[in-house]
């Protein structure tokens, strides 16, 4: 009687035969292993892999030879990958140690792992490791295959990063950015936790593994517009720059910065922009920090004075405006993406800027 796949029966004699129990060298076979192991320490319940299945019944005879009770057994389903297959290597990263290096919380995982071929009757899919410890029934586990999916993986991640803090979360960006090279070596630890905090707090919106976070401020530090127009592959931008908006902006830009007109963060307060007034980091794209001289408030103003100056506003200026700044469409709160390569430029910074 399997508690996941019910009554399965075999004809035992024509099934199994008179088996093998210990080899020519004297060595015990497996199945005679497992099933005097199970007794000798009182094993009451066997939850494994439906390729166990043919096994059960060699086992089963061997304890009831050996007059001890048979476990409850419950024979799960194999996972399967996209394809319909087993899943195996070549479906990408199968050991644990990979999905930590990947950037995946181990909560996440053991919350993903125990939805494959459960649930708990409800809606919920998300769980604390507590609450499926308490909600877990074998009774539950259906015997259907599931398929791993690694875009719902990481959306579970996501949702399992939103519970933490940012402080909670720098050790583990700060191993991401360790393995991308993006220190110096012998780095002041006080300027390497100042950079990843800021790396945390500008990507934590978007953060689906804590990966997501490195990855992100390399893009801010790569500037990615092209040298020229005809090089470029975004359409979106090269659009928008036919549209005739960004000549004007982007040039201003230049002269304004050259001028030392243009707003930059406070190098005496890096942080400032990502911490709140109780030094807390800052979660919210849509919220800044700053000290006596804010930095987002001159930000504010100076491109409320650009759209008066320039006649364009709206989209006409934001666009052209963020990929002037940034190399990019789309992303974060510029004032911030500025602040944290402002922290990257620092000469007495932990960031190796030649690497990244």
């Amino acid at each position: 009687d399997d508690a996941v796949r019910g009554t399965v029966a075999w004809d035992a004699e024509s099934t199994v035969g008179d088996f093998i129990l210990l080899r020519s060298s004297g060595i015990p076979v497996y199945n005679f292993c497992v099933a005097v192991d199970d007794a000798s320490m009182g094993v009451t319940t066997v939850v494994r892999a439906e390729e166990h299945l043919t096994n059960t019944l060699r086992q089963g005879l061997i304890l009831d030879a050996l007059g001890a009770p048979r476990p409850r057994y419950a024979h799960c389903s194999l996972i399967l990958g996209e394809d319909k297959q087993k899943l195996s290597k070549r479906h990408g990263a199968t050991s644990c140690n990979q999905f930590r290096l990947d950037g995946f919380l181990p909560d996440a995982m053991i919350n993903y792992l125990a939805l494959l071929g459960w649930n708990d009757g409800t809606d919920n899919e998300i769980f604390t490791r507590d609450e499926l410890i308490d909600a877990f029934s074998v009774n539950r586990v259906v015997k259907s295959p599931s398929i791993f999916d690694m875009d719902k993986l990481k959306w579970i991640n996501s949702q399992h990063l939103k519970m933490y803090s940012i402080e909670e979360l720098t050790e583990m960006v700060a191993e991401q950015m360790e393995m991308l090279g993006f220190f110096k070596e012998g780095s002041d630890p006080e300027k390497i936790n100042e950079f990843v905090v800021a790396t945390t707090s500008l990507a934590k919106q978007m953060m689906e593994t804590t990966q997501d976070a490195a990855t992100n401020a390399k893009t801010v530090l790569e500037y990615g517009l092209a040298e020229s127009f005809d090089k470029m592959e975004d359409g979106q931008a090269k659009t928008m720059i036919k549209n005739g908006n960004f000549y004007p902006v982007a040039t201003t830009l230049v002269k304004q910065f050259e001028a030392g007109e243009l707003p930059l963060p406070d190098p005496k307060e890096p942080l400032a922009i990502f911490l709140d007034g109780k030094k807390k980091a800052i979660v919210e794209d849509n919220q800044s920090g700053g000290g006596a001289y804010s930095f987002p408030q001159a930000y504010s103003a100076h491109m409320k004075a650009l759209s008066k100056d320039l006649n364009v506003k709206g989209k006409c200026l934001f666009h052209p405006l963020r990929l002037a700044v940034t190399g990019e469409m789309s992303g974060q709160d510029i004032p911030k993406q500025m602040a944290l390569l402002s922290l990257a430029s620092d000469e007495n910074g932990a960031v190796d800027i030649e690497k990244n």
